[in-house]
């Protein structure tokens, strides 16, 4: 486990303040935020990098905050991968063996031969590493990470300057190899796919901050307040005033919002919000019969954007400036025949929608 409890950096004019944040053994950790969030100077801070101001980091108990680099016990892969492109794909493995302080360093190179064999590049190891493919690239430098004998992998964006199909043939290596070795992995990634594809437990930063941390359920159904959901790229987020007896209005939409699922600590902040996810929501025509439903709103569709594999469909209210984003799939795009100006009625699933807070 690594516990890093209120420590702040100051590095030039950004500073990282207060931050806590706890690390569980044999998990897949994934920090995710925003070019200059933060986030790599909090891995350079947890690998020994950067010097702490306050607060301490400890690994399995003990204060690490001022023990040296190399003896801390992480392996580390920066986004450039560090590797040597003159040296051969078995000497830039054996590097951190041959140089690091764990013995016996027979046992090691071995375990390092089997672990290029599981990760596919043994027929590799003669080779130069300037010849070799991005992804063949990553492979030696995971491989590497992993042959030190070191159990705790910090990964800065290790996959970012690769293309969408070798990303995910390596996000199934990733997971494999965290499972395989029972290791505890943190990672730096600004992609959202790619977090919740890894991560076990997710930590949201933005502006030097943690705004949340959770699985990837909590992070995904609930998130802490407003900055988080529009990190995550939520839409449909409105303002929202309670009436009474558990009963709200927003003046966005114009109309009562019966909501499920209430968080009562959310509740007590004020001005209060609430979010819902555009697939969350579901779409008819206006002339067609409709059997009950909670959170009828009743608008035109504005936009249509054809996407992959679905279609995102943008409805504005009748005499306001609100829209509501929705995600519909091509089937009932097509079975409903849906078109811009089209009149419609839309449903906001009332256990699908979270309370926001501001901060």
């Amino acid at each position: 486990m690594i516990e890093i409890e209120n420590i702040t950096i100051k590095n030039r004019n950004f500073e990282i303040r207060d931050l806590s944040l706890t690390i569980s053994t044999k998990s897949f950790h994934c920090l995710i935020g925003p070019t200059g969030c933060g986030k790599t100077t909090l891995l350079e801070a947890i690998l020994g990098l950067r010097k702490l101001s306050k607060g301490r980091i400890l690994l399995e108990g003990i204060d690490i905050s001022s023990v040296p680099v190399h003896k801390r016990g992480f392996s580390y892969v920066p986004q450039d991968l560090a590797i040597f492109p003159h040296l051969t794909v078995k000497e830039n493995i054996f590097y951190g063996i041959k140089y690091g302080k764990k013995h016996p360093k027979a046992h090691l190179y071995d375990n390092a031969i089997e672990i290029s064999k599981q990760l596919g590049i043994y027929n590799l190891l003669d080779r130069r590493v300037a010849g070799l493919s991005g992804g063949e690239k990553q492979r030696v430098a995971l491989t590497r990470a992993l042959a030190t004998g070191n159990r705790y992998i910090l990964l800065d964006e290790p996959l970012s300057s690769l293309h969408e199909g070798m990303k995910k043939e390596l996000w199934y290596l990733l997971k494999d190899i965290q499972n395989r070795f029972s290791a505890t992995i943190v990672m730096v990634s600004h992609d959202l796919d790619e977090t919740f594809f890894l991560g076990d437990y997710i930590s949201i930063m933005l502006d030097g901050k943690i705004q949340q941390t959770g699985t990837k359920d909590e992070i995904y159904n609930n998130p802490a307040n407003i900055k988080t959901a529009t990190f995550l790229g939520i839409k449909n987020i409105f303002k929202l005033e309670m009436i009474k007896d558990g009963r709200f209005f927003s003046p966005d939409l114009d109309t009562e919002i019966t909501i499920k699922n209430i968080d009562q600590t959310i509740l007590k902040k004020e001005p209060l919000h609430f979010g819902i996810r555009s697939e969350n929501i579901m779409i008819a025509r206006a002339d067609l019969k409709k059997p009950n439903q909670e959170n009828v709103i009743e608008c035109q569709i504005h936009r249509v954007h054809k996407k992959m594999t679905s279609y995102t469909v943008i409805c504005k209210l009748p005499n306001k400036d609100t829209q509501i984003e929705i995600e519909v799939p091509p089937y009932a795009f097509q079975k409903l025949a849906l078109e811009e100006k089209a009149k419609v009625e839309i449903y906001l699933l009332s256990e699908k929608i979270f309370l926001l807070s501001e901060n």
